[in-house]
């Protein structure tokens, strides 16, 4: 508790502010009966049925494709799993470079590693989006494709992007997980390149555990995704949307068992079908957020592009004219008074890329990153779960405006 003026969120011994930041979104009840609805027929295996329409998996499937404007969509057990599975539908070989943000989640660089492909990591402006000269320069005669992380939903520049990628012969792949109902003048994210990837790990907008589906309007992709993820036999026929390659690819594609579960699918499907209603919740309450902490001469909260339509379930913000040892003071306080926020610069962030060891010569590629790593050392990071109030928000910016004052204060 802060003890430079009255407390922040604690009366009489009591938070006023009592959540579990660790979960961002409720299952509805419509998603738990269709939980125990499968449990209780005990075929959670997608492909226990003999047409489609008995599959949770498929029907999700066919309506995550409807809703993101797509042809196609594959439902897997992570979106790392998509990822990996876009890269190589894409034909990502072992040794090639594949460029990607610094400034994104571990996951993202691991499902290039998992693929064979080495990680390039590209620099991020302070709005924590790419920069496309950095971009541009990062490109070789040997790249081949640019998995883009839309990290924390922050959208960088897509007309910019796709210029680049275009002229260059570039093939981009988009990481959605944190950007689903997110557009840039009016399209999805996830429909920009050739793959877009998008998940439904507990933290996220959806809200199943672990999950992940990736959509392509490309029908060739398709098939090779459906047959990476782990379609045997003729199980392909058990999917809505058919195309011509499968007898011809059925046993030359390997298959990686990758697959969603019905019971996973059964836990999305109304999550889905209330996107939009969600958005607008979440969205009018992080403007309010970001409206109070920009009140602050030491917050800086990034515009996104006037071109996005956020999705915002969680809140950055950089701190101004702080000091590491003020940084590391500020979120200490705010654990304290019930709202956790992390610093991405941190080297227990698995947000920070200089501690991705598993990259070859991350130390020296950290050092063409400088702009990246100055700025994530002050760059902080909320989550706003669904859950809470107007009220809520009231109280979680008055602590972060209280708590910045007082670490500026008490020297």
């Amino acid at each position: 508790m802060l003890v430079s003026d009255k407390p922040l969120v604690i009366e009489g011994g009591k938070k006023l502010l009592n959540h579990d930041f660790q979960v961002t979104t409720l299952i509805p009840e419509e998603g738990i009966n269709k939980a125990v609805e499968v449990m209780r027929t005990g075929k959670l295996y997608r492909y226990n049925c003999s047409v489609p329409d008995e599959s949770e998996v498929s029907l999700l499937e066919k309506e995550f494709a409807d809703a993101v404007d797509a042809k196609y969509a594959v439902a897997v057990n992570s979106c790392g799993s998509a990822m990996y599975i876009a890269l190589l539908c894409l034909g990502v070989k072992p040794g090639d470079k594949v460029l990607t943000p610094a400034f994104t989640f571990t996951a993202v660089p691991s499902a290039i590693v998992h693929a064979q492909a080495e990680p390039v990591l590209v620099e991020c402006l302070d709005n924590y989006c790419v920069d496309p000269e950095d971009l541009e320069r990062k490109i070789t005669p040997d790249t081949k494709v640019f998995l883009l992380s839309h990290m924390r939903g922050h959208i960088s520049h897509m007309d910019k992007i796709t210029e680049i990628c275009q002229k260059h012969g570039i093939t981009l792949l988009e990481d959605c997980a944190h950007s689903l109902g997110a557009l840039w003048n009016g399209r999805q994210t996830g429909r920009f390149g050739k793959i877009g990837c998008y998940s439904s790990q507990s933290n996220k907008i959806l809200n199943s555990g672990e999950g992940g589906v990736l959509v392509t309007d490309d029908p060739l992709l398709y098939t090779k995704a459906v047959l990476y993820a782990g379609s045997i036999e003729n199980y392909w026929s058990r999917h809505f949307a058919q195309t011509d390659y499968f007898e011809e690819l059925q046993n030359s594609i390997p298959n990686f068992s990758l697959r969603m579960s019905n019971l996973t699918a059964a836990l999305i499907r109304p999550q889905l079908a209330n996107l939009e209603e969600r958005l607008e919740d979440l969205n009018s309450r992080y403007f309010e957020l970001a409206r109070i902490a920009s009140t602050s001469e030491y917050i800086d909260v990034p515009d996104q592009y006037p071109q996005v339509r956020i999705a915002a379930d969680t809140i950055q913000f950089n701190l101004l004219n702080f000091t590491a040892e003020e940084a590391l003071k500020f979120t200490h306080i705010m654990g304290i008074e019930g709202i956790p926020t992390k610093v991405f610069g941190y080297l227990d962030n698995p947000r920070y890329f200089p501690t991705w060891k598993y990259i070859n010569n991350i130390g020296e590629m950290a050092e063409g990153l400088p702009h990246t790593k100055e700025f994530l050392a002050y760059a902080c990071d909320i989550r706003l779960p669904c859950y809470l109030t107007m009220d809520d928000i009231q109280i979680i910016g008055d602590t972060l405006l209280r708590a910045v004052r007082y670490v500026k204060n008490s020297h």
